[in-house]
């Protein structure tokens, strides 16, 4: 899943075209020989078997377009139609839901979530004074929870054949937090995974079906689902480099932190809905213009992040998102201009994530060039 390093290079990358015009229209067509060398150059220096992308202002996607292989062994070509894990750009979903739960009055970010009354009460902490007693649903949403990082001990690629309340308890009881709430960015997949419960608590519903009733049927989101381990009708297959074997990955537990599958299109849709208050572009605003600002105020220990996205000092807001044989990044830049690139699959310890986001905004200055 995605670094904090990985975040930093995601800004880098935005901030290096920041001087490009900003004026796409809704109609604008790259030219295809631009964006087909591009994008092969990439394929051919990763050894990818396919790509999807699409780029979108206001109601209107203005491109999209799969290259290469969505099953090398069928030879079938990747199409927008594709369905990809996306892995961590599932946390901006839960983000959205989140705050929905927030306008409705049913739930504050200032809420706490464990403890006698936290929003998860019935999980018992190992004392009166426990850490986790503080933690509340803003630390879930920035990262700042104290504890749970994705790095090498992350919770959620250990002990995952328990049930989820179960897996809930014995990672409270196994990983103590390390810093107090609020006072430490440190990436959490589980934290993540924990909103996804929290969304049910309050909900009364599954997360899935939440997030499916309340965030993607408003903007008209329809092919969006939770993942499973072997690939659906639609699906593309996953390739695994080096050690990486995607099939391994428990993507059922990883709902509200990774576990969505989507066409580029709709999570292009996605991005123009979250921020159409902001973008004034005549979108159905999924979230009202206060609570945009609240989602994207950056949190005191990480400047760069806020709740559910990486946010930049431009007014950038993108995400990241990998797992064994996946690649994702999602990009609502501030002049309303979005876009997602993905990848069917992944080279660990490698700039190919990093070249990924450089490309998309590669094809962004292709774009912009046509006008």
């Amino acid at each position: 899943m995605l670094t904090r390093r990985c975040f930093l290079r995601s800004w880098l990358a935005a901030s290096a075209w920041l001087s490009l015009r900003s004026n796409i229209c809704a109609t604008a067509k790259p030219d295809p020989s631009r964006v087909d060398t591009l994008v092969k150059a990439y394929l051919t220096a990763y050894d990818v078997p396919g790509l999807s992308l699409a780029y979108g202002r206001g109601e209107r996607i203005a491109f999209a377009q799969g290259y290469g292989l969505a099953d090398r062994h069928g030879h079938q070509q990747v199409t927008p139609q594709n369905l990809f894990r996306i892995a961590s750009l599932s946390k901006p979903f839960t983000s959205a839901a989140i705050f929905t739960l927030v306008e409705t009055g049913k739930l504050r970010i200032s809420d706490y979530v464990f403890g006698p009354t936290g929003i998860l009460a019935t999980f018992t902490l190992r004392t009166h004074v426990d850490w986790l007693q503080a933690i509340t649903v803003e630390h879930l949403l920035t990262h700042t929870a104290g504890g749970w990082s994705n790095k090498e001990h992350d919770p959620m690629f250990h002990e995952t054949d328990r049930a989820r309340t179960v897996f809930i308890q014995r990672t409270l009881d196994a990983y103590p937090l390390e810093t107090p709430p609020g006072t430490r960015y440190a990436y959490s997949n589980f934290g993540y995974f924990l909103l996804g419960r929290v969304i049910e608590q309050v909900s009364g519903m599954p997360y899935g079906e939440y997030v499916r009733q309340f965030v993607q049927a408003p903007l008209g989101i329809t092919d969006m689902r939770l993942g499973t381990k072997n690939p659906v009708a639609g699906e593309v297959h996953y390739y695994g480099q080096g050690r990486d074997d995607p099939y391994s990955v428990p993507v059922e537990l990883h709902d509200a932190n990774g576990g969505w599958i989507a066409t580029l299109t709709d999570l292009v849709h996605f991005a123009l809905g979250v921020f159409s208050a902001e973008d004034k572009a005549g979108v159905p605003a999924l979230l009202k213009p206060e609570t945009l600002r609240q989602m994207t105020q950056a949190s005191v220990a990480n400047p760069e992040h806020a709740c559910g996205w990486s946010v930049s000092s431009d007014g950038n807001c993108f995400h990241s998102g990998g797992f064994a044989g996946t690649a994702s990044f999602l990009v609502h830049r501030h002049d309303g201009i979005a876009w997602a690139v993905v990848v069917n699959t992944r080279r660990a310890h490698s700039e190919m994530e990093n070249d990924l986001h450089k490309l998309s905004w590669d094809i962004a200055r292709t774009l912009e060039a046509q006008q």
